[in-house]
């Protein structure tokens, strides 16, 4: 592991990185193979380097880690995709990018998504956000998009610094996308970059797949259905108390929001039933199926990525008609929603496929 000189307390200032790996653009094709055929995409060799930088949580700073992949043999400008991974259940630590050293080790996120772009030539920047990497001590802020966000910005600044440090030239064209949580991280980062930080990076659009956009339709959605079995209600319910221990206005009793015991995120997780009705409090579900609750209400739309800016750049949603997980109106009303303000968005609806 290199440390940087001097060591600063500026966001986004790279701390230390290392380079843990690398992959021909045959192994590239190989190790994707299981998941689809990249032939045509994999052109390059590439290099693997797990970096530690500065960032936020909940608004203080701290060290955070990420992965970077570099394309080899390719000269003039390279620009720059930030791919944000998706649900990692806490205590996964092969999923996390930074421990991804090349081969099939890890998510497919890493050698299918990750090292493919990187292969065609692409940067690319893929934060672990925190929680995960050298931060497993804190919650992660799961779906949280102006955390997330945050923690990506400073990762794309922190990615530019490597290059800088190896010499690698680079053009300010910046593409983003992600999967699921991170195809809201994805739309979010969007957001934050062009409206917090819009001289830093030339934004050239997002393409984003199954995120939970319409997150105040979202949790309504799974409130109304409370006497329904849902497989992945330990999920919503990890959701709902990141939520509520992320935004300022809450920090609710746990009492007032859970029927069962809870003291951190894995108790949230670990829920008795599948029946919504089962695990949270009547009140709390009313409160927001009702509109009731005025602070649950404002933090849910605040999450929420559709109103109040008008985005820049090409959006391009990916969603399966058949998602349950993250329903397809997610993306649906992030198009539509986008598109009635003249935005250059593009819809891709996939028949018969689910969430994965």
């Amino acid at each position: 592991m290199v440390t940087t000189n001097p060591p600063s307390i500026e966001r986004g200032h790279l701390v230390s990185y290392s380079k843990t790996g690398s992959m021909t653009a045959n192994e590239v094709i190989s190790s994707g193979a299981e998941e689809g055929d990249v032939s045509n995409f994999a052109n390059h060799g590439l290099d693997i380097y797990s970096i530690v930088y500065n960032s936020l949580d909940k608004g203080s700073l701290l060290k955070v880690s990420g992965l970077v992949f570099i394309p080899n043999g390719l000269s003039g400008n390279l620009n720059l995709i930030q791919n944000h991974h998706g649900t990692i259940i806490p205590g996964n630590d092969d999923e996390v990018p930074s421990t991804y050293i090349g081969g099939m080790n890890g998510s497919s996120e890493m050698y299918f998504v990750g090292a493919t772009m990187a292969s065609n030539g692409y940067v690319v920047s893929m934060p672990d956000y925190v929680g995960y990497g050298i931060t497993p001590d804190r919650e992660h802020p799961y779906t949280i998009h102006h955390e997330l966000a945050e923690v990506s910005v400073d990762m794309l600044r922190a990615t530019k610094q490597l290059l800088e440090i190896l010499s690698i030239d680079f053009s300010n064209e910046v593409f983003l996308t992600g999967w699921s949580e991170g195809g809201g991280a994805g739309l979010a980062t969007h957001k934050y970059l062009q409206e917090k930080y819009p001289n830093e990076f030339d934004l050239k659009g997002s393409s984003l797949f199954a995120g939970p956009y319409d997150y105040y339709t979202f949790v309504k959605d799974i409130m109304t259905k409370r006497n329904e079995e849902d497989d992945e209600l330990s999920i919503y319910s990890w959701a709902l108390y990141s939520m509520n221990s992320h935004n300022s206005t809450l920090n609710r009793d746990a009492n007032s929001i859970w029927t069962y015991s809870i003291n951190d995120q894995i108790d949230a997780l670990d829920i008795p039933s599948l029946l919504p009705a089962e695990i949270f409090q009547t009140n709390y579900m009313d409160g927001i199926t009702n509109e009731t609750d005025a602070e649950w209400a404002a933090a849910l739309k605040e999450n929420t990525l559709l109103e109040g800016w008008v985005p820049q750049g090409h959006l391009f949603f990916h969603s399966g008609i058949l998602d349950l997980i993250v329903p397809h109106y997610n993306s649906v009303n992030a198009h539509l929603h986008f598109e009635s303000l003249n935005v250059n968005s593009t819809l891709y609806e996939y028949p018969f496929v689910v969430h994965f």
